[in-house]
């Protein structure tokens, strides 16, 4: 029997209870026989005790990380065969070890649904980065919630989604209805003939071009960049990139999209240059899908910047 696995992921008192009830009162709940719930840490909202017993739910409480086993894990299998797992993750919690743990024959973690409360995303991502961003790296789902017309929505979603571009982000408001995302202004001219981008603004267009290449299909950028060369690209490639601090300083990362040219630049890795590019989007080998892909119009050589290294904010 395939048992179903829902990790749900966050800061204590980010709304993962409360997600959580929702779920189990939704008519998708219907469609199993045996639901456990492990709870791994309490906050403010509680569960109906007497509601989950009245409709069979089987709730356990781990209050240490290193009970949560596959040991632990393999007694609930063998005491009550369920069909679908619900495990409220603890936040401080080290998620890695939860992902790699061997799980009973037959259970699949079949999503991953994190919850941000928007008015302590901020603060959060200020003073402790990379541990607020932690659990949210695997999650298929992010709702930020508790969003207000002064939330910084664009500076939430760009910090998450340079550390998980897969995830799907949506904001709600106090009362759990859907926040509409409008567009973020963004800090070049679209519109140009040749679009300039900024030495700061390096790492918004990387994020932009991965979510909108329609915003860039077939037109003409020009970008301060490093050379990155390697056999593996294949002849006739390289990557202009920056390097881009995603979380931390210890976390900084080389991004770039592949640049296809009509022969070999003259310039090592690591060279600053100056770089104009037509943009499409294509599938690549390299990328094994669709993906931005910059046709070399010109490159010239440059100074390295006052800043070298660049944030998505």
């Amino acid at each position: 029997m395939e048992t179903v696995v829902e990790l749900f992921t966050g800061f204590l008192d980010s709304g993962k209870t409360t997600l959580i009830n929702e779920a189990l009162h939704s008519p998708d709940f219907l469609d199993y026989n045996q639901t456990l719930l492990i709870v791994c840490e309490e906050g403010d909202e509680e569960y109906d005790e007497a509601w989950l017993k009245k409709n069979g739910i089987i709730k356990y409480v781990v209050d240490e990380e290193e009970k949560l086993n596959e040991f632990f894990l393999e007694g609930l299998e063998l005491n009550y065969r369920p069909d679908h797992v619900m495990i409220e993750f603890n936040g401080t919690w080290d998620l890695n070890r939860m992902l790699e743990m061997k799980l009973p024959p037959g259970w699949e973690i079949g999503a991953v649904l994190s919850t941000v409360d928007a008015g302590t995303a901020e603060m959060y991502l200020l003073n402790m980065r990379n541990m607020f961003l932690a659990p949210l790296l695997y999650s298929d789902l992010v709702i930020v919630n508790r969003t207000e017309d002064d939330t910084d929505k664009a500076r939430i979603r760009r910090s998450i989604k340079v550390m998980n571009p897969r995830a799907q982000i949506v904001f709600e408001n106090e009362d759990g209805e859907p926040v509409e995302n409008t567009e973020e202004d963004l800090p070049f001219d679209l519109n140009a003939p040749v679009i300039e981008i900024d030495e700061i603004d390096y790492g918004i267009w990387y994020l932009d071009a991965m979510e909108h290449p329609e915003h860039y299909k077939n037109k003409k950028l020009r970008f301060l960049a490093q050379v990155y060369k390697n056999k593996k690209l294949g002849g006739g490639f390289f990557v202009p990139g920056r390097f881009v601090m995603t979380c931390c300083e210890e976390d900084i990362t080389f991004l770039g999209y592949l640049c296809k040219c009509k022969e070999e630049i003259p310039y090592q890795n690591r060279d600053w240059v100056f770089v104009t590019v037509s943009f499409r989007y294509e599938y690549m080998k390299q990328y094994k899908e669709k993906g931005p892909v910059l046709y070399l119009e010109e490159v010239l050589p440059a100074k390295k910047p006052a800043n070298d290294v660049v944030t998505f904010d």
